[in-house]
């Protein structure tokens, strides 16, 4: 416990003044922590650091991040060029490299480097946007945690997450219309209270689903955590799985409206 709250306390201390500078700053500790996860899941799934896959899929995540920097075609062509050298580390390794976990890193790699970059955009909207995201979220998770211990009876997803029940969920996204109420009120993110709570309550599903999914990824691989690079909180993926998936979705749905 003491552990997890020394991390906890220097995570806070790195990450939100970066978050509050917000900018270029935000944008480069994003990709950073977005490098860190596939770090991570390359392990994961190979159980080794692959240098190559590693390198390659970082190299997709900066175009992600360099995409006004570069023309339209030549993005294009780098993009066909890298995943051609993943491909090619299934054939120079003798196919000690499988198809399908090559495929499953390509996959990952834009849902990685997708979840963070929109997160850096929800920054770049303003301070009030990506403070509203990550309130939902904790919001959802903590109170899922409590909702679930004490009223949990039938479970949620039993062969992915045997511990997180539907009660505890539904509690969760309950939870997070305080934040609806919160930011409604306080800012002009919103200027309807009920698209206010409808958009709080997708997105705090679509956390819930994004834990179940990197909870998912981890099972497939036999591992409790994706990496010890937080002591007592697991790694990156494990602190940011909700986040990057649930980011997206709010960019979607604030260009929706």
């Amino acid at each position: 416990m003491k552990t997890r709250v020394i991390t906890a306390i220097a995570a806070l201390i790195v990450f939100l003044p970066l978050l509050y500078v917000g900018g270029d700053y935000f944008k480069y500790t994003t990709f950073a922590l977005g490098v860190m996860a596939m770090y991570e899941i390359v392990r994961m799934t190979f159980k080794e650091t692959n240098i190559v896959v590693l390198g390659l899929s970082s190299l997709a995540g900066a175009l992600l991040y360099l995409r006004e920097e570069i023309l339209g075609l030549s993005q294009y062509g780098i993009v066909y060029l890298l995943v051609i050298g993943m491909l090619g580390v299934v054939v120079v390794t003798g196919h000690r490299i499988k198809l399908v976990e090559i495929g499953s890193i390509i996959f990952v790699t834009v849902y990685i480097f997708v979840g963070f970059y929109s997160l850096y955009m929800l920054r770049d909207l303003s301070l009030a946007h990506i403070g509203y995201l990550l309130l939902t979220i904790w919001f959802t998770d903590s109170f899922a945690y409590i909702g679930g211990m004490r009223f949990g009876k039938n479970k949620l997803s039993p062969k992915i997450s045997p511990n997180k029940s539907i009660e505890g969920s539904v509690i969760g996204s309950l939870s997070s219309i305080v934040i609806a109420l919160v930011f409604y009120f306080t800012t002009s993110i919103f200027t309807n209270l009920a698209v206010a709570i409808g958009i709080t309550l997708v997105v705090s599903v679509i956390g819930q689903f994004g834990d179940l999914i990197e909870s998912a990824y981890k099972r497939e691989y036999g591992v409790k955590d994706s990496s010890n690079l937080l002591p007592g909180h697991g790694g990156i993926f494990d602190r940011f799985d909700s986040v990057i998936l649930s980011a997206p979705c709010l960019i979607l749905l604030l260009n929706l409206l």
